[in-house]
């Protein structure tokens, strides 16, 4: 019995809703994906990444999808956030995500990600690992992608049931963090994280570097706002639960350190970022060398999902196709000998801007005979038509089991 390979490709917010300036039809029914409608022995259909309804982030989604159930395994995304930003953490350590942001004199928040570029990032990242500590606690910063930023704590008695500094939402200030159980360690945790965030903002309001950013017309990246505190706790591996030797291609840190926490290899290659402008042909090359050496490979594109925040329905259908192109470059450098799951973490419609709980279109090619599926195009509507209709923590079992590599459940 042979055994396939596996590649997952994971198109983040790959789903989405009709739009309006597309004639009314998704981006996936506009684009051009010749080399995935090329997959004929396939199965499609759709997949709630978390459950029904569920309106899942990019952390719940990806452990679900790796076979880990989020609602007994995460306990935040900070650590993750860390982890994929190259933080090494030590059990008592408490880590945040972050974005720099804009605020005014009042601390109201009038750009979440402070222009979304930053190329300022890893210098201001440096300024802010100057404070070194708060109130004997360690701090240390580290660079995410874009706006992105990870925050880790380390010192004694720290809880990680405090609330966010972000209020998610532009047009009020930012929050005072506050304990959400009567534990001192909480307590103690909250009231570092506000000293935090007031000498964050009188470091980065008085630098040089955001001077020059209003010099060219950009916001000034003046406050980091927190969210998503958790304290480090080790994962099952997913070698240990599935016997695969797998990696991860991504170039955003919370996945790369999702996966290097199950204790996949990961992968940026050059070119590749979190935004509309990664190198998809990059992307695609570095999955089909891993795939030589590994039984397993994900690749994961954020191109999508960064379409869709930013209402860029065209741009969503140029990131779709680009996703193509990189299954295509691995095609002609590996083969069709290979089990191949396609699919996205959310449905993030682009008129909506958010994450959705919709469910997302879901295609698993086999080279081995099958009983396929008969459709013209793979997008929403076409899936709805499919065999397939299953949660997350279903797929890394159908993977399994079409590549021949399925533990037996019982004698």
């Amino acid at each position: 019995m042979k055994r396939h390979k596996i590649l997952l490709v994971i198109g983040d917010g790959l789903g989405d809703r009709p739009v309006k300036e597309l004639g009314n039809k998704t981006p996936l029914q506009v684009a051009n994906t010749e080399n995935i409608e090329g997959l004929r022995n396939s199965m499609i259909g759709l997949m709630d990444p978390v459950g029904p309804g569920v309106r899942p982030g990019s952390d719940t989604s990806h452990l679900a999808i790796l076979g880990l159930d989020p609602y007994v395994y995460y306990n935040g995304r900070g650590i993750f956030e860390a982890l994929g930003a190259g933080a090494i953490l030590n059990k008592g350590d408490v880590a945040f995500r972050g974005n720099f942001a804009t605020v005014d004199e009042d601390m109201v928040i009038k750009d979440r990600r402070a222009g979304r570029n930053l190329s300022e990032a890893e210098e201001l990242v440096r300024e802010l690992n100057e404070i070194g500590e708060i109130m004997g606690v360690k701090v240390k910063f580290y660079r995410g992608t874009e706006h992105r930023v990870a925050v880790v704590l380390s010192g004694e008695e720290l809880g990680e049931h405090v609330s966010d500094t972000d209020p998610h939402e532009e047009g009020l200030k930012v929050r005072q963090s506050t304990s959400m159980s009567q534990d001192v360690k909480d307590s103690r945790t909250a009231k570092v994280v506000n000293e935090l965030t007031k000498k964050v903002h009188e470091i980065l309001r008085e630098s040089e570097l955001n001077r020059r950013r209003q010099e060219r017309g950009l916001p000034p990246a003046n406050i980091v706002l927190l969210r998503g505190a958790s304290s480090y706790k080790s994962f099952p591996s997913l070698s240990s639960r599935t016997g695969l030797n797998g990696a991860c291609v991504t170039a955003t840190a919370v996945i790369r350190g999702i996966c290097r926490a199950l204790g996949l290899e990961t992968s940026t290659p050059p070119g590749a970022t979190g935004g509309i402008n990664t190198d998809y042909l990059s992307k695609g090359r570095e999955a089909a060398r891993l795939l030589k050496e590994k039984d397993f490979v994900l690749m994961h594109i954020k191109a999508t999902d960064a379409a869709s925040h930013d209402g860029l329905a065209k741009e969503k259908v140029r990131a779709l196709e680009g996703i193509d192109r990189a299954m295509g470059q691995v095609l002609n450098q590996v083969g069709e000998e290979m089990v191949i799951g396609l699919t996205g973490d959310h449905t993030t419609p682009v008129e909506l801007r958010e994450h959705a709980g919709d469910p997302v279109p879901l295609l698993i090619y086999t080279p081995e005979i099958i009983v396929s599926d008969q459709f013209s195009h793979f997008d929403e509507i076409q899936a709805r038509k499919g065999s397939l209709r299953i949660r997350g923590l279903d797929l890394m079992n159908l993977l399994l089991n079409y590549s021949n590599r399925g533990q037996l459940f019982g004698e």
